[in-house]
């Protein structure tokens, strides 16, 4: 026998997991191209808006070709099967899809490019289900269509392929800092052709232990920080191509 008051409660309860569940499911910008976006790239698997998936970046972009994201999803879950960072509204709206392998955390920053005020998404798929962080970045627009402050008086045939890192104890592990230059062309501008960084890997003992994919809307001279499993005395090799076949190394 249920008493009227345990019923009530028992509704209650059900009614407010119902609505939390709802909550859960919905888009907190509420932009009219998520749904596009969730079916492109993370096909029918269950997705759930996470607030332990977090976006550091400014509200305003100053310079739209140079905009910094930090993303931390370490308290939802380190052992992840994958990530995947977009900006909605650029033209090349995938950022990076990135496999963590055996070393790799869920703490990853990047410098990225702008096209206009924009939703900015990280999914990390853990446990078979995608967790979402959201977050709006507005700014003055054409950091994928204008050229970049940092192109001016560069001399590529100094400084490209340069690779600088740094390496800074952290509470896992190792954070590692990568400064690549390459003018990152994403083919966009009527005088220049694609020409980006499409695929970087993390090595250590002679393994992959981490990759990660890259598109052009990552920015000019990249600024890679990545957080991995090993403390300082393991040793990593980073090895970056580019869609014309050149290879850039650095080992830390």
């Amino acid at each position: 026998m249920v008493f009227p008051g345990l019923l009530f409660l028992l509704l209650i309860n059900i009614g407010s997991a119902q609505e939390n569940n709802a909550d859960n499911a919905k888009d907190p910008l509420d932009s009219f191209m998520w749904d596009l976006y969730r079916n492109r790239f993370l096909s029918d698997a269950p997705v759930h808006f996470d607030s332990r998936v977090r976006i550091t970046a400014p509200e305003f972009a100053e310079d739209s070709g140079q905009v910094p994201v930090e993303i931390d999803a370490s308290h939802l879950n380190d052992q992840f099967d994958k990530m995947l960072l977009w900006v909605e509204l650029n033209p090349i709206p995938m950022v990076f899809e990135y496999s963590p392998g055996t070393h790799g955390l869920a703490k990853v920053g990047l410098n990225i490019r702008l096209e206009q005020g924009s939703p900015v998404r990280v999914a990390v798929l853990s446990q078979g289900a995608w967790y979402v962080g959201s977050t709006f970045i507005d700014g003055a627009g054409g950091g994928c269509s204008t050229p970049g402050i940092a192109n001016s008086g560069k001399n590529w045939s100094k400084d490209f392929g340069q690779v600088r890192a740094r390496r800074f104890p952290a509470d896992n592990g190792s954070r590692l800092r990568f400064l690549i230059m390459h003018p990152m062309e994403s083919g966009l501008l009527p005088s220049e052709i694609p020409f980006y960084i499409e695929e970087l890997t993390i090595n250590s003992g002679g393994e992959s232990v981490a990759d990660m994919k890259w598109h052009a809307s990552i920015s000019e001279n990249p600024v890679l920080t990545i957080e991995m499993k090993g403390d300082k005395g393991t040793t990593y090799k980073l090895r970056a191509r580019d869609n014309n076949a050149n290879v850039l190394e650095s080992e830390i």
